[in-house]
């Protein structure tokens, strides 16, 4: 259920298996077949990155947002868009970069300013964090 393939069936280029990949904060993640169900919420929680929250499920609270670059050969630039999770469908960022909240600073490396407990009282603050380094 939820396959974009026929059963048995994979793209082919070359030697090689052509696959859905995506970047999650800097990691190289390979797409299982049958996931064109999930969300990129789903499929990001279910990778333990519990950062992004669902709150309302209809991408009003910025609760579930998430930066999302790639390459715009037009351009010859990386653009960077505001994403609501909770509405994208997994397959929408094949071959793109995702950051979630836990991409942009942690405790090993040192946090981004916009994530001290001063600043995290708001569930929405998120989709702040994502605009103001989307445009810095």
């Amino acid at each position: 259920m939820g396959s974009l393939k026929k059963e048995g069936e994979r793209e082919q280029m070359g030697d090689e298996f052509m696959e859905a990949i995506l970047y999650v904060n800097g990691v190289r993640k390979v797409l299982p077949d049958g996931l064109a169900h999930m969300t990129l919420l789903e499929y990001l929680r279910g990778l333990g990155l519990t950062g992004t929250k669902l709150g309302c499920g209809e991408g009003g609270c910025g609760a579930c947002t998430v930066m999302v670059s790639n390459y715009d050969r037009t351009s010859n630039k990386c653009v960077h868009y505001a994403v609501n999770a909770c509405l994208a469908p997994l397959y929408s960022v094949e071959g793109m970069h995702v950051i979630s909240i836990e991409g942009v600073g942690h405790r090993k490396h040192g946090l981004h300013p916009l994530q001290t407990p001063a600043e995290t009282s708001c569930l929405c603050l998120w989709n702040f964090v994502v605009e103001t380094k989307h445009c810095a």
